[in-house]
């Protein structure tokens, strides 16, 4: 049948199965035959044989999403012309809204992953509304099971999206803070808990000062080096590693017999792909006080080198921001791009977001950016190709991060040497030393089926992106470094910097305490040396920023100043000395390195000045600790857009 033989049906009160008609819908041959949706377009002269063919080369995405993404027809027009193909009625949910008490009966997460909704009662027959009809012989026998005689009607997706939400936003908002099973996340944390063995461990230091107070110094001065040179020994390991050549990709199609590999994922992503077999990709972008920026976000992100019939990019702004919001709406956006309004919940934190948003990702890839970001223009490119060429453990791929606003001030220099130091040297270093890498928290991009099997992000944890590397990690999934590069804004000013690194220290001890709940388990999912990496990593960043200043006194002490001098004998001194300088000229190195491959025009006479700014982090560090015991799971949110030319 054509489609100028059929004609939309606006009102499903006179469809033909509203009056009990027996059969619940009329199916089509399958898309691979003639009678096609496309073809009935092609015929009525609505699409040209090239957009067809087009459309026909990515099967992985469905027809009417490729003509509304690539301009060719508008939401309303493709779907009237979907539903007179299909002979089925286009739901007005304007005139009749989707009903609270059938929603309230079915999975809305599912919903929204089927983009479907149980619409309302018509006789004895329940309404199914799906963006897709194609999908609704495959659903059928399970909703036939829940509401008995079923019905098919259609409307776009982001309609049906709209009325899950309306009706399950709050649930699905209390779901975000729990999609991750209690036993893996830190939400069951307790400052109360930690009191004890805290003021065990302050009662034994203050009896060792007041019965032996050298010898109580010198154990803590003695702990302070030796986790300090361990952590240089390491970046000294990290170095070396990074500076070999890298080893070449593995062959995805001829895998390693002696290794068993029971997850099987979806194969589009293990061919290499072109232009029409893309992997489908859906960002998340969330955004919270963002309105001075997301204008110049848009536009970065529509500069990205990727077909937007295979990209999605979805905006999530908390529901009391409504400045974000206002910017948002002020601007046209792309019909691949939507915005996603995150209902207000017990907690606010990014992770709870990108949860929130999870359930609404159709994308066989999912990736995360931040407000401030500006990708390499074919980056997403470089994932598919990643992906492609992975074997099927790889979960995660991690792109590096730079700044755009290297020079703008010290602590902006500062900052870009540390970031180009860690994603260039460190970073790649440990991946080849066989640590378990901790995530950044943005540039990130999944298989969203082994995302949603391991419970997405730890809503609770604001360093959600390390703690989800662990979790990879320990399930047997890779995570690899690509190269592409994201470049950020350097946060620029003393304050708000000591708010974000206190962050970001947090969350590391929240992220080890949560994983040393069991470190037995832990030691068997990770193996001896990742575990030892992991301590390194997150135990002894932690603990060496705390101490660093007692071993900028040892400095003191070594060359006679601060009234240190009389604390230890000449010969100690100059020992600490040596190693220290040593110790320095490694780290002054790896800055190096990492800044030359990074290309920032900085000059190396600022390296040295990098001491103090460590000591900054010390104090990052003591406000960490503080709200470990006070306010574990707050949110300090830094300001973008302050110096984003």
């Amino acid at each position: 049948m054509s489609l100028t033989s059929l004609r939309p049906i606006t009102r499903l009160d006179a469809h033909p199965l509203a009056a009990g008609h027996v059969a619940l819908h009329r199916l089509h041959p399958a898309p691979s035959e003639s009678e096609t949706f496309g073809v009935a377009l092609l015929r009525a002269g609505r699409i040209s044989a090239p957009t067809l063919l087009s459309a026909l080369k990515t099967p992985q995405i469905h027809l009417v999403d490729h003509l509304i993404a690539s301009g060719v027809m508008d939401e309303g027009a493709a779907y009237t012309a979907l539903a007179a193909h299909w002979a089925v009625g286009l739901a007005d949910f304007t005139r009749h809204p989707a009903d609270s008490a059938l929603i309230a009966r079915v999975d809305a997460a599912a919903c929204l992953a089927g983009h479907w909704v149980p619409w309302r009662r018509i006789g004895a027959s329940t309404v199914i509304v799906c963006a897709y009809p194609e999908d609704f012989a495959a659903l059928r026998p399970m909703l036939t099971q829940q509401f008995g005689t079923v019905v098919l009607a259609i409307a776009p997706r982001r309609a049906i999206t709209a009325q899950i939400m309306a009706r399950a936003g709050a649930a699905l908002a209390r779901r975000a803070e729990t999609l991750l099973p209690e036993g893996d996340s830190c939400r069951s944390f307790s400052p109360r808990r930690t009191y004890a063995p805290l003021c065990a461990v302050a009662a034994v230091i203050l009896a060792g000062v007041l019965i032996a107070p050298m010898l109580a110094a010198l154990a803590l001065l003695g702990f302070a080096l030796a986790l300090s040179y361990g952590q240089t020994l390491l970046k000294l390991f990290a170095l070396g590693a990074s500076l070999r050549r890298a080893p070449a990709p593995p062959n995805p199609a001829q895998p390693n017999p002696a290794k068993a590999q029971p997850y099987v994922s979806p194969p589009a992503l293990h061919s290499v792909p072109t232009d029409t077999d893309l992997p489908f990709i859906s960002i998340l972008v969330p955004l919270f006080c963002e309105s001075r920026i997301v204008a110049r976000l848009i536009r970065r992100l529509e500069r990205l080198d990727y077909p937007s019939t295979a990209l999605e990019v979805i905006f999530l702004t908390e529901d009391n921001d409504t400045a974000t919001a206002s910017a948002l709406a002020s601007i046209t956006l792309p019909a691949w791009m939507r915005v996603l309004h995150v209902p207000t919940g017990t907690i606010r934190t990014k992770p709870r977001a990108l949860n929130y948003g999870l359930d609404h990702c159709k994308g066989q890839i999912i990736g995360v950016y931040d407000a401030e970001d500006a990708p390499d223009l074919g980056q997403l490119r470089a994932v598919a190709q990643g992906f492609a060429a992975g074997g099927p453990r790889l979960a995660c791929l991690q792109g590096r991060l730079d700044y755009y606003n290297p020079t703008h001030n010290w602590l902006s220099r500062c900052f870009t040497i540390e970031y180009a130091a860690w994603w260039r040297v460190i970073l790649p270093g440990f991946a080849r030393m066989g640590f378990a890498i901790p995530l950044g928290g943005t540039t990130l991009f999944f298989r969203s089926d082994i995302l949603r099997a391991l419970g997405g992000w730890d809503a609770h944890n604001v360093t959600e992106d390390a703690d989800l590397g662990l979790r990879l990690a320990r399930r047997g999934f890779q995570t690899q470094l690509f190269d592409s590069t994201t470049y950020e804004e350097a946060n620029s000013r003393a304050i708000p910097w000591v708010k974000q690194r206190s962050r970001w220290i947090k969350g590391y001890i929240m992220t080890y305490a949560s994983h040393m709940r069991r470190p037995a388990a832990l030691l068997r999912d990770l193996g001896a040396w990742r575990f030892f990496g992991m301590q390194m990593m997150f135990a002894g960043t932690v603990i060496h920023a705390l101490l660093a200043p007692i071993v900028a006194l040892l400095w003191l002490a070594t060359f006679g100043a601060g009234g240190f001098d009389g604390f230890a004998g000449a010969e100690i001194l100059l020992q600490i000395a040596s190693i220290g300088f040593a110790a320095e000229i490694l780290t002054l190195a790896a800055n190096y390195v990492g800044l030359r491959r990074a290309g920032h025009r900085i000059s190396p006479l600022w390296l040295p000045t990098m001491m103090a700014y460590n000591l900054l982090a010390s104090l990052a560090a003591y406000k960490a600790v503080c709200e470990v015991l006070t306010k574990p799971f707050y949110w300090d949110k830094t300001a973008h857009g302050l110096f984003d030319d």
